[in-house]
């Protein structure tokens, strides 16, 4: 009896050296790099670099008077910055999102070439995004089969659809609609698999069709995964942007605020701009952000149970 707790002791002592062990690591990148680094991103804002060769700051709000005078400036305007983050939240929001779902019942009720569709739509989740990118730019730019038929056809094309400030944004915002597509398939697929055939079919039997299947079936059974999207969309609002390091870097008109962000932090900015002005610019738009978040969590009813 006494042999039997001790081994007992000992395997309940390894179990938790095991657990230990393998939980201390995790534990430490997640107060590190999480806890430690935005708290730390927060404190930034408020600090004034001195430049004075030691590494000195002052406390103050000096960060945020730049990014306010950032909607005047000439070099860098932010209400452009604003503009095209909008438009890649809509276009993600109100096209993406809604495609991505439309498309994915296609494929649920196994329509012709069904399993076609889902290789063609998650190619660009498959393929590196950098690969890819290179491989869209090949196609439209000099030299790509795309100016290749207009010649032949006599249409006339621009001399750049990436590196031209008339067409760089809508070139990326075309790109961002096909290369996103697939990124919710695999929620919103295996929200619609673990739906009980049994309802389906009796919406068969009283006539439903397709789209009102969709609509009145399909959506509200899989809303907690559907409004759960539609919120991480709105937490967006402020940060959407699209793949322009793969294009133009945001020198022909595609800059986002987010993009904004990481040029800043890149070390290739406007001249006296720093990590403390970009940690500025984040905490300004994540307090304007929140309201739109609960507004649109208490609008679609997602909470943490659901």
């Amino acid at each position: 009896m006494e042999n039997t707790n001790i081994n007992k002791k000992k395997k309940d002592m390894g179990a938790t050296v095991f657990l230990v062990t393998v939980l201390t690591l995790p534990i430490i990148a997640f107060l590190f790099f999480y806890v430690y680094i935005n708290f730390n991103s927060i404190l930034m804002a408020f600090q004034v670099p001195l430049y004075d060769g030691r590494g000195g700051y002052k406390w103050g709000l000096d960060n945020f008077a730049k990014v306010l005078k950032q909607f005047t400036n000439t070099e860098e305007n932010l209400l452009v910055y604003l503009r095209n983050t909008f438009l890649f939240f809509v276009q993600d929001t109100f096209i993406n999102l809604p495609l991505s779902l439309i498309i994915c019942y296609f494929i649920y009720k196994k329509i012709a070439c069904h399993k076609l569709l889902r290789v063609v739509i998650y190619l660009p989740i498959i393929i590196t995004s950098t690969i890819f990118a290179t491989l869209f730019k090949g196609m439209i730019e000099a030299g790509g089969p795309l100016r290749a038929i207009a010649d032949k056809f006599g249409f006339s094309v621009p001399g750049s659809y990436v590196f031209n400030e008339q067409h760089a944004l809508k070139t990326v915002l075309f790109y961002s609609i096909y290369a996103n597509l697939g990124a919710r398939f695999i929620l919103f697929g295996g929200a619609m698999n673990a739906i009980d055939p049994n309802v389906i079919d009796a919406g068969k039997i009283d006539g439903v069709g397709p789209w009102r299947e969709l609509v009145s079936i399909i959506m509200p059974i899989i809303w907690p995964t559907l409004g759960t999207m539609v919120l991480l969309a709105s937490a967006g609002v402020f940060t959407a942007s699209g793949p322009s390091l793969l294009f133009d870097k945001g020198e022909y008109g595609s800059m986002t605020i987010s993009y904004w962000i990481y040029d800043i932090t890149a070390g290739s900015g406007s001249s006296g701009e720093s990590h403390e002005l970009a940690s500025a610019i984040g905490l300004i738009f994540t307090i304007l952000g929140l309201p739109i978040v609960f507004i649109v969590k208490k609008l679609t009813g997602i909470t943490e149970d659901k």
